[in-house]
């Protein structure tokens, strides 16, 4: 398991959630983002070709791990929590 790598990031609030915003690289199946937020409430990965479907992925705590086939670079990822 290896940690995503951000191209571009920005972090912002809204009332009380937290969100990320920010195009990454997924260099393989099961790697993953430990997002520093108390917990994780969704996040969205569409691939750069957006032809393509969703990025999936499953939340541990505030840790997504994401499923993919293989490498997916300059994905958009969009991280709601708190």
């Amino acid at each position: 398991m290896a940690a995503i790598t951000f191209d571009s990031r920005k972090d912002s609030v809204f009332g009380d959630l937290r969100i990320i915003i920010g195009t990454v690289d997924i260099a393989a199946d099961t790697d993953t983002f430990a997002t520093g937020m108390n917990s994780v409430l969704g996040f969205w990965a569409t691939p750069a070709d957006s032809s393509a479907s969703q990025i999936g992925g499953t939340i541990s705590g505030s840790t997504i791990t994401f499923q993919t086939a293989g490498a997916e670079l300059n994905a958009l990822l969009l991280v709601i929590g708190y």
